[in-house]
């Protein structure tokens, strides 16, 4: 690695090491991050380099630049593996200000972006996603019931999958009646978010904010996918730290009733059963087989715990009290 980097962008990269999910070195007081880049395509890549420069340029020290190759490219190739590096003049930091504020900053200055971004666009757009998604893993389900069970993960899978294919079904359609039940405003409209909050580990101070994380999309995508991670991680214990996480967005930014229903519909589908059911088929290795078994009884086995969960939203965050209505899911009533 430290040659490819010499050849391509001619810096001496003395003492890799990796922090958080990257291999990192310093050179010249820079602190310098290279980054695979599966699934982005070069198009992205140049948004994504707009879209950092823009928040650099208003002040934001803690987001990363991309370093371009010695041939001015952004995204350079190692052994066919596509490949972007960053830097920035500062350490990976510890925050001093909680997620919640410091997100809806950050949020705050990328709705303000006057860059055209199309290929990082998402806003709009998770009704697709997720219905194709879904039919994808439909038709995989039909295919296995034909074949018939050979593990016990092709058990749990055949078994819970048309709880969940109705959980989602339930989400696609929750966006549909938000999109045409309520009007967006200006806090509506699409900012920088990341294509999943809780694997960016600047929120650890492991790494400083990276734009190869992001998707242009609408802020409901970060606060539903950081509650999810909450709520999957201390179940029972999440409550609190779920309000006062809200609790702080709004102090900065306060969510309108469009925005709320979207948090819940993306809170709706079922994200965690289908990376789960996913990873199992594409992994090889027995020991991580094993994990995601694990992983799938754990959610089988607590969904009427998530039930609950998903039926209490409105009083958790204290919606209940504010004259801010989300529509009931029916067959969350018998949840007690």
């Amino acid at each position: 690695m430290q040659e490819f980097i010499r050849h391509e962008y001619e810096i001496s990269a003395e003492r890799m090491g990796k922090i958080g999910r990257y291999y990192t070195f310093l050179y010249k007081n820079q602190y310098y991050t290279v980054i695979p880049v599966h699934g982005r395509t070069e198009a992205e890549i140049e948004e994504l380099q707009k879209m950092s420069h823009y928040l650099i340029s208003k002040g934001d020290v803690t987001v990363a630049s991309f370093v371009p190759t010695k041939s001015g490219e952004l995204v350079a190739y190692n052994a066919r593996q596509p490949i972007v590096m960053v830097r920035t003049s500062i350490p990976p930091y510890a925050r001093n200000i909680s997620i919640g504020r410091e997100l809806a900053k950050f949020h705050q200055r990328g709705r303000t972006c006057p860059i055209s971004i199309i290929h990082c666009r998402r806003i709009g757009q998770w009704k697709e996603f997720w219905g194709t998604r879904l039919d994808q893993m439909e038709q995989f389900w039909r295919r296995k019931i034909e074949m018939g069970i050979t593990t016990m993960f092709d058990r749990l899978f055949i078994e819970s999958f048309p709880y969940y294919l109705g959980l989602a079904e339930n989400a696609i359609q929750y966006v549909a009646d938000t999109e045409l039940d309520e009007e967006p405003v200006g806090i509506d409209y699409a900012t920088f978010c990341h294509e999943r909050l809780p694997d960016a580990k600047w929120i650890e101070g492991k790494e400083h904010k990276l734009a190869t994380d992001w998707v242009y999309d609408h802020c409901a995508r970060d606060l539903a996918e950081w509650v999810r991670q909450i709520y999957t991680k201390r179940q029972n214990a999440s409550v609190e730290r779920i309000r006062q996480f809200f609790r702080d967005y709004e102090q900065v930014t306060p969510l309108s009733a469009f925005a709320w229903r979207l948090i819940y519909a993306r809170l709706l589908f079922p994200l965690h059963y289908f990376e789960c059911v996913e990873g199992y088929y594409i992994s090889e290795g027995e020991r991580e087989k094993q994990a995601y078994e694990q992983t799938l009884r754990h959610i089988v086995n607590h969904s009427r715990e998530h039930e609950q969960f998903l039926a209490s939203f409105v009083d958790i965050v204290g919606l209940s009290n504010r004259r801010l209505h989300l529509p009931k899911i029916d067959w969350f009533s018998h949840v007690s």
